[in-house]
C-alpha cells in the first residue's frame, strides 16, 4: 500500500462539509509582512529551497508552497494570504507524492511540476479517490482530507496573474515558520488579521509599493472598501490616535501633511509606536489626522474614493 493512502479523503457530504472531505477550488500562500511585500515587487510568489527534513533537500529542488487548509488558530507562516486559482496552476502538470511529515497535524506534500520526476520520486493520480487530495473529473471537483495538511509544493514561480483573492488571517500565536526556536522573535507573532493587514498597508505606503494593480482585493463592487482595507485602516488610525493630545497645526490641507503621514506609517510599521503617536500630536485634530491617513492608505490600494473610510 502506496504511504499516501492512510490520508485518504472520506465521503463527500450531501450538504455542509465533512472534515475529511473537503471541498476546494483554491490554494494559498501565506506569508510574513516583508515577504509579501517582496512577493508584490517581483509580481509572483518565488520557488525556493526546502529547509526542513525533506527528502527534497537531497534533490535540492526549488518550490513554492500552496495549501487548501484554513487554520482557525491561526497561521505560523504571517498575516498575508495569497489565493489561487488551483485549476489554473495544475493545468498539464506532472503530479508526484514527496513525503508525509509528522507535524503536530501530519503534512501530507504532493509536488506539481512540468519536469518528469519518475526516476526520484513516486508518481500521484488525484483522480484516485484513495489518496488526500481526490480530483472528482465527473463534478470537476477537488476535495483534500481536512484531517491533515495538505501542503503543494510547486516546482514554478507562481505567478499574481492566477490571484483570486489577497487578505489577511490570524499570524499563530504559538507557533512561527520563521522564528521556529524563538517564535517570539517575530515581530508579528500572534498578530490578528486587522493588525497585520495594517502594518502591510503601512509598509507597502512607506516603501512606495503600489497595489493599484490589486485594488479589486481592496474594493468591492459598490465602490466601498473591502472588510480588509476598512478593519486595517481603523487598527492603524485608532492605535496612533489613541490617548494622542492633539496640538499641532497640520491639516488635510497642509503642504507637509502627507510627508508627516508617511513618517507615522514608517514608524509604526516598524514598532516604534511611540514615536508615531508624537508625529500625530503634529496635526490639528483627529478628524484632519484621519483624513490625511485615509488618503495615504487609498492611494496605496488605488482606491479613489478615500472619503469611504473615515465615513461615520
Amino acid at each position: 500500500m502506496n504511504e499516501w493512502k492512510k490520508f485518504k479523503v472520506g465521503v463527500a457530504a450531501s450538504s455542509g462539509f465533512n472534515e475529511d472531505c473537503r471541498r476546494f477550488d483554491s490554494v494559498s500562500h501565506t506569508s510574513h509582512v516583508s515577504a509579501a511585500i517582496n512577493i508584490i515587487e517581483a509580481g509572483e510568489v518565488r520557488p525556493s529551497l526546502v529547509f526542513d527534513k525533506s527528502k527534497l533537500n537531497e534533490q535540492r529542488i526549488l518550490v513554492s508552497w500552496l495549501s487548501p487548509n484554513y487554520w482557525s488558530t491561526g497561521f505560523r507562516y504571517g498575516n498575508i494570504r495569497f489565493d489561487f486559482s488551483f485549476n489554473e496552476l495544475i493545468k498539464n502538470k506532472k503530479f508526484y507524492w514527496v513525503e508525509s511529515i509528522a507535524y503536530q497535524v501530519e503534512a501530507c506534500r504532493i509536488l506539481i511540476t512540468d519536469i518528469d520526476r519518475n526516476s526520484q520520486l513516486d508518481p500521484y493520480d488525484p483522480t484516485s479517490k484513495n489518496d488526500p487530495w481526490w480530483f472528482d473529473e465527473a463534478n470537476d471537483q477537488h476535495y483534500f482530507n481536512g484531517k491533515h495538511c495538505l501542503e503543494f509544493m510547486i516546482e514554478a514561480p507562481i505567478s499574481l496573474s492566477h490571484l483570486k483573492k489577497l487578505d489577511f488571517v490570524d499570524h499563530h500565536k504559538n507557533y512561527c515558520s520563521v522564528h521556529r526556536q524563538n517564535p517570539t522573535r517575530c515581530p508579528e507573532f500572534g498578530l490578528n488579521s486587522s493588525k497585520g493587514g495594517a502594518i502591510f498597508l503601512t509598509r507597502a505606503a512607506v516603501t512606495g509599493i503600489d497595489l493599484s494593480q490589486l485594488s479589486t482585493h481592496f474594493v468591492i463592487e459598490n465602490g466601498n472598501p473591502s472588510c480588509e482595507l476598512e478593519l486595517a485602516f481603523s487598527e492603524f488610525a485608532f492605535k496612533i490616535s489613541r490617548k494622542v493630545n492633539f496640538k499641532g497645526t497640520l491639516t488635510e490641507e497642509s503642504e507637509s501633511s502627507i510627508a508627516v503621514m508617511r513618517a507615522i506609517m514608517s514608524a509604526f510599521t516598524f514598532g516604534l509606536k511611540e514615536e508615531a503617536k508624537l508625529l500625530c500630536a503634529m496635526f490639528q485634530d483627529e478628524d484632519n489626522f484621519n483624513n490625511v491617513a485615509a488618503m495615504v492608505f487609498a492611494n496605496t490600494v488605488g482606491y479613489s474614493k478615500w472619503q469611504g473610510l473615515v465615513r461615520d
